[in-house]
């Protein structure tokens, strides 16, 4: 490997930890408030399915809205928790980055889907079990790689596993068991029951809470299964909005071939033995 591309790999590897990192404050903090999501896999598919047959307007009621804040929130939890996997979208702003996400994840721990921070590029991520993949945009080799490090991946996606410690955000993100303990331990107390709304023409009761200067949003859907169906942080160091869909829908498992890919363990090593990440200068 000549110098030069030896020499750009640092910046890249530290601008894909700039957006791991951001995304996992972001995605905290997003959904910091009342709720969110633990989950296993179970038979969530199955009621997904019977609920899609008809519109959820159409669905009866499922009685959270007559129920205290802390109340709905356990029962978003475990509407979630059946469901298994969900389809999570929106954006969240951390120490004045912006990152954006479009991630299907379930309770396994797989994931795919893109992120993207602010004016930096955004990257499409694939995570099998402990396997991971990235694939930055062209804007994000403008900006972190240069025209080295771009020619020497080309259009291939960088490969680790979450043992690499510079990319753990990315595994909570991606795991709806690890995310949603977090976003749970972050409920606040003095849970408030809004007025009834409606989230993409599902009737729906929003959960509020305020701590440490920020001010937390649930909306759970009120009739058929009681999700979590948006998700609101305003305030504080970091706000953000998130919205759940396709619950039970599977996680895509198709994995980038060995052909298109480039191990980012060994891409700053001689080729010999993969680099250890945490002795580069990031």
């Amino acid at each position: 490997m000549s110098e030069q591309r030896t020499a750009r790999t640092p910046a890249v590897l530290a601008g894909l930890v700039l957006l791991a990192s951001a995304a996992g404050c972001a995605g905290t903090g997003a959904g910091g408030g009342p709720g969110a999501a633990p989950g296993s896999s179970g038979s969530g598919t199955a009621a997904r399915s019977s609920a899609a047959a008809s519109p959820a307007s159409a669905q009866p009621e499922n009685g959270v809205a007559a129920l205290a804040g802390a109340e709905i929130v356990q029962r978003s939890v475990a509407a979630l928790k059946e469901a298994g996997s969900v389809r999570i979208t929106g954006r969240g702003s951390s120490q004045g980055q912006t990152v954006t996400f479009d991630l299907s994840a379930d309770t396994a721990g797989n994931c795919a889907g893109t992120m993207g921070l602010s004016g930096q590029g955004t990257f499409r991520l694939v995570k099998l079990g402990t396997q991971l993949w990235v694939k930055p945009d062209e804007v994000f080799w403008r900006t972190h790689g240069g025209a080295a490090t771009e020619d020497l991946v080309g259009d291939k996606y960088l490969k680790t596993t979450t043992d690499n410690t510079d990319f753990s955000e990315i595994g909570t993100v991606c795991d709806l068991d690890a995310l949603g303990s977090a976003l749970v331990e972050q409920t606040p107390g003095g849970l408030a029951v809004g007025k009834p709304v409606t989230v993409d023409g599902t009737p729906a009761v929003p959960v509020t809470g305020t701590a440490d200067g920020a001010t937390s949003t649930l909306t759970v859907a009120t009739r058929g299964r009681p999700y979590p169906l948006r998700m609101e942080r305003t305030g504080g160091e970091e706000t953000g909005r998130v919205e759940l869909k396709e619950f039970g829908t599977p996680v895509p498992t198709e994995t980038p071939a060995p052909s298109d890919t480039v191990d980012l363990d060994r891409l700053n090593g001689d080729g010999d033995a993969p680099t250890d990440p945490s002795t580069m200068s990031l």
